[in-house]
């Protein structure tokens, strides 16, 4: 009985049933189509502003898949702070996030955007301008200091 049920579940890869019932043309052609956003859509904090937030900007540029500065140190003096990040993209499509944040936006070559969180907790926040929706090992990394 065992062997029988190991012999029939060895025939059904994920692989041959997509093949079979025709799902891969699908799946490759709406990736195509939509492209990674569909994927990994933007991700923007909640909002709901604290009214004795400290507000605080910064100005980055992000080029050649990083930002610059990559070292950022906000102090929110105990209290929540309303972060403004305005990134300038120049030369290519980048990517900003800042995961552990739950912040994720698109910029096109040539666009500013801000970008707008509220910093509650203290702690180092990784952050990435990548070509991709997740901060792989081999991209820069910049580092988001709140204390």
């Amino acid at each position: 009985m065992c062997e029988d049920i190991m012999r029939i579940t060895e025939h059904l890869s994920t692989g041959r049933l997509l093949k079979r019932f025709g799902i891969w043309p699908f799946a490759t052609t709406t990736v195509i189509l939509t492209g990674c956003t569909m994927l990994f859509p933007e991700i923007s904090p909640p909002a709901g502003i604290p009214t004795d937030a400290k507000r605080l900007s910064v100005a980055m540029v992000a080029r050649d898949h990083r930002c610059e500065p990559s070292v950022i140190a906000i102090d929110r003096e105990g209290r929540s702070a309303l972060v403004q990040v305005t990134i300038r993209s120049e030369g290519a499509r980048h990517i900003f996030s800042i995961p552990d944040l739950d912040v994720r936006r698109y910029i096109e070559p040539g666009q500013e955007i801000t970008i707008e969180f509220l910093a509650e907790r203290s702690g180092i926040f990784k952050f990435g301008c990548t070509r991709f929706p997740w901060i792989s090992p081999l991209d820069h990394k910049g580092k988001l200091a709140i204390k």
